[in-house]
């Protein structure tokens, strides 16, 4: 049965105890290489290590609830993503939460070349820079040179942040898994990832990004209850103020 496995059939590795699931997106003789179906991760494993999945078995993602006040005009938001098919889902996800996004799938390094263009385009309320990242374990965790694409991202807020410097005009929310957080920050962004180099799921990016594009302008964000309301608990962040509006009529119901 493992033999006949075929280009996106979904699977889990035995090696590591079926914890994440994947997708095939590569056969090569034995060896077959898998993305996460919702982690943004890519991966290597003996075909023989595989556990197939059966579509019926597998589990809907329920994104957190958030909560609108009557009468708003909710934030816009500009998400480059170095991933096209993580970029579809997190689309979808902002339609379910009624948020009017855009998104560019951009290979990392050429999205610092890019940012300018779309900033100016779109004049968002709030920036996603994100995609594939991943950190080399036993290396120093403060060396940029340890990180796959922490660099591209970091080069993308700085060329956000000389157009609008302000954090509380444009929200940005950066990195990807194991990405270099400390620095994220430093250079910028509002949230990021991951104090701890955690795998983060794809739609923590989304989620955090949905709350501030629902908190109202005068309100200060409830951080920490953001952050633990991401599904992987692998992001961090500042104090950032919220990008809706309320809609006001003089005489009107």
């Amino acid at each position: 049965m493992v033999m006949n496995m075929k280009i996106n059939d979904l699977v889990t590795r035995k090696k590591y105890n079926n914890d994440i699931l994947f997708r095939i997106i590569k056969i090569e003789k034995d060896k077959v290489i898998l993305k996460g179906e919702f982690f943004r991760l890519i991966a290597d494993a003996d075909i023989e290590d595989l556990t197939p999945l059966e579509i019926r078995n597998k589990q809907k993602v329920v994104l957190p609830f958030i909560s609108v006040e009557k009468n708003v005009i909710k934030g816009r938001v500009l998400h480059l993503d170095g991933d096209a098919y993580y970029l579809k889902k997190a689309l979808d996800s902002y339609k379910e939460y009624g948020i009017d996004a855009v998104g560019y799938y951009l290979k990392e390094e050429n999205m610092p070349l890019m940012i300018k263009t779309y900033l100016e385009k779109h004049q968002p309320d709030i920036l996603v820079i994100t995609g594939h990242d991943s950190y080399k374990i036993n290396e120093n965790r403060y060396d940029i040179n340890s990180y796959l694409n922490s660099k591209h991202f970091i080069n993308t807020i700085k060329e956000a942040r000389q157009i609008i410097p302000s954090k509380d005009e444009l929200v940005i929310v950066a990195g990807a898994c194991q990405s270099y957080y400390e620095e994220l920050i430093k250079e910028g962004a509002n949230f990021a990832s991951s104090p701890t180099r955690a795998n983060i799921h794809l739609f923590d990016p989304v989620i955090i990004a949905s709350f501030v594009a629902c908190y109202r302008i005068n309100q200060e964000i409830d951080v920490e209850y953001i952050l633990s309301s991401t599904l992987s608990k692998g992001m961090g962040g500042i104090e950032t103020k919220g990008k809706a509006r309320k809609t006001f009529i003089v005489g009107g119901k």
